[in-house]
């Protein structure tokens, strides 16, 4: 069954590249800030170089390591030093086992044309929101159905299937993305039970959300279920896929279902606030925002910084839910 589950998930990224070889760039993304790099003494995420395969380093990600050693800058993403290294993210010590164990994710490469995805980043979003379901402060149950949009590595979706969801993680229809992101379950999701516990599925935002709703549906009277829970991290930072992307959240989120959302402020708020007023706009309900600092010597602080509303501010996260049922 294992087999076949892997032949599947291999089928369903052929078709969803099919789908989109040779498209062109979906977001363009002026100004964007270079991210960071990782660094070896990062106590929650390191590279694990590949020893069959020369190192690449990037000489701009070495820089931004550096001020973050030199000047105490906090980083705002993790990269590998090549595209054969793996990055370890080891779950807040508080979490009990399984959930404990380290997960080694490698990093996407994607085509020259779809650089501005950022795939090859693994950003401090993202870590966040796998630290609060690792914790269990999102509590996505056994048996609950998951849907992660702009997944990249996959790494909040991994850690929900570790706890028993149902995960469809989802990102742009391309090969090398799709492949990657499947590698990484495929690594870190144990193989317990012959029933198929995730899915990869290529997805462009706006777009016809069945593929996503029917990748684990094994009966056809459940062929349309939608999710209990929505993946978010770092996907807010282009006004002009908002709307695209409201458009997949109401598709895809259930009655009573919960999107747990978490952007970074290193390109400044506008995004998130645009975000915000486009959902409740539409009649989405938004929860309080809470927001932390990634530490220099790892984890995260309570953030009660002043900011003028202008700038990035690294290392800063902000969480929030969303639901789009509010009768």
């Amino acid at each position: 069954m294992a087999q076949d589950a892997r032949r599947d998930a291999k089928i369903a990224i052929a078709e969803a590249d099919n789908y989109q070889r040779g498209g062109q760039d979906p977001m363009p993304r002026a100004g964007q800030p270079k991210p960071s790099g990782s660094s070896s003494s990062s106590p929650v995420l390191s590279p694990s170089p590949d020893s069959s395969s020369p190192a690449s380093v990037d000489p701009l990600d070495i820089f931004d390591t550096s001020l973050a050693a030199i000047f105490s800058v906090p980083p705002i993403s993790f990269s590998t030093y090549s595209p054969s290294s793996l990055h370890t993210y080891n779950p807040p010590s508080s979490a009990g086992s399984p959930l404990s164990a380290p997960i080694e994710l490698r990093l996407a490469e994607p085509p020259a044309n779809l650089t501005s995805l950022q795939a090859n980043y693994l950003w401090l979003a993202g870590v966040y929101l796998a630290d609060l379901l690792s914790l269990g402060e999102i509590d996505v149950g056994e048996g609950s159905r998951v849907a992660e949009l702009g997944a990249g590595a996959g790494l909040p979706g991994i850690v929900a299937a570790r706890r028993g969801a149902e995960v469809v993680s989802s990102d742009w229809g391309d090969l090398a993305i799709l492949s990657t992101l499947h590698d990484n379950f495929e690594r870190n999701v144990p193989v317990s039970t012959p029933k198929k516990t995730y899915a990869v599925v290529g997805h462009q935002w706006g777009t016809d959300t069945s593929p996503l709703l029917e990748a684990l549906c094994t009966h056809p009277i459940h062929t349309r279920t939608r999710f209990d829970h929505l993946l978010l991290a770092d996907t807010l930072w282009i006004t002009e896929a908002h709307s695209a992307l409201l458009d997949s959240v109401f598709a895809l989120l259930c009655p009573g279902g919960i999107a747990h959302i978490a952007a970074g402020y290193h390109t400044g708020r506008g995004p998130v606030e645009r975000f915000v007023s486009a959902a409740r706009a539409r009649g989405a309900r938004v929860g309080s925002m809470r927001e932390v600092q990634w530490k220099l010597g790892g984890g995260w602080e309570e953030y009660s910084g002043t900011h003028s509303g202008e700038g990035e501010e690294r290392g800063v996260v902000v969480y929030f839910t969303l639901q789009t049922d509010t009768k």
